[in-house]
């Protein structure tokens, strides 16, 4: 088995990029004997000759070319394990679990994980998407850490909230579509035109606006039969926008009366312990919100 150290990588590597020994040797605090013996035994560790020595200043061999960019991948290695063992604090997670909505886009989100990144770069961080219900679920089985979740339904009273801006949702229809074709749309004019709608759970609102409904499974499903022309449907733009992006779906002029929005909340189980990945996240999410 080899018995490589630090030190010797170090001189191998500071020699090969400096172009010599006693530069090695200046830059370790070492004489140019002792760097020159240390490469020697690393040599003889190694059983390969790393150094040219026929010249003036030494030059890597083959051998030494590609052995150095191991080293210096080691050594960097190192010294991000030295970094993360000076950063971590007891009561920091090794791991955290976030759980989003994808009908949700979170403010900022690239924000959010930039200070995530920067906080806690040693942190395994898992990202889920799910839908809000599911997310519930999820945090109360303790399987995330917090969830980003619309809030459609009553929240569990073991739950903590932090109030966030609502989802927008947005009317549209297929450009040859009658209700595209007008300058405002209003309730009376989409009742007259078939709707896709969501199903939706038995203890959620129903959100069928037109008596004549295609019930959908999912958003882009009920996106796909409205591209045809067939019914205009209502959802979360985000979820519609490489729709609206292609020109196979237009956002209808509605009546501002018609507007709607869907509250939006990031939960986490009540009493949950404060590790410091997830007081942060709550905290930095409270100071952008606070407003």
């Amino acid at each position: 088995m080899l018995t490589i150290n630090l030190l010797q990588l170090q001189a191998f590597v500071l020699a090969a990029e400096q172009g010599s020994f006693s530069a090695a040797g200046r830059k370790l605090k070492k004489t140019h004997s002792a760097i020159s013996m240390t490469i020697s035994n690393l040599e003889l560790d190694l059983n390969q000759e790393l150094f040219d020595r026929s010249t003036r200043n030494p030059k890597l061999t083959a051998a030494g070319e590609v052995l150095y960019k191991e080293a210096k991948l080691i050594l960097s290695r190192c010294q991000h394990f030295e970094t993360l063992a000076e950063e971590f604090h007891p009561e920091q997670e090794s791991k955290y679990t976030i759980a989003i909505e994808p009908a949700y886009n979170v403010p900022q989100e690239h924000k959010l994980l930039e200070y995530i990144d920067q906080s806690f770069p040693g942190l395994e961080l898992q990202i889920k998407q799910q839908s809000s219900a599911e997310i519930i679920k999820t945090v109360l089985n303790e399987e995330a850490d917090i969830g980003f979740i619309l809030v459609e339904q009553g929240i569990f009273s073991n739950l903590n909230t932090l109030t966030l801006p609502a989802a927008d949702l947005i009317y549209v229809a297929a450009p040859e579509h009658p209700l595209s074709e007008l300058d405002k749309v209003t309730l009376h004019d989409l009742e007259k035109h078939r709707q896709a709608v969501l199903e939706r759970p038995s203890h959620q609102q129903d959100v069928a606006v037109s008596p004549f409904v295609w019930r959908c499974d999912t958003v882009r499903s009920a996106a796909e039969i409205t591209q045809y022309g067939f019914t205009w449907t209502m959802a979360v733009k985000d979820l519609l926008q490489s729709y609206l992006d292609s020109g196979l779906l237009v956002e209808l002029p509605v009546h501002h009366t018609l507007k709607r929005s869907i509250p939006a909340a990031l939960i986490w189980r009540a009493g949950q312990s404060d590790g410091m990945v997830h007081q942060g996240v709550i905290d930095y999410m409270r100071l952008q919100h606070s407003g």
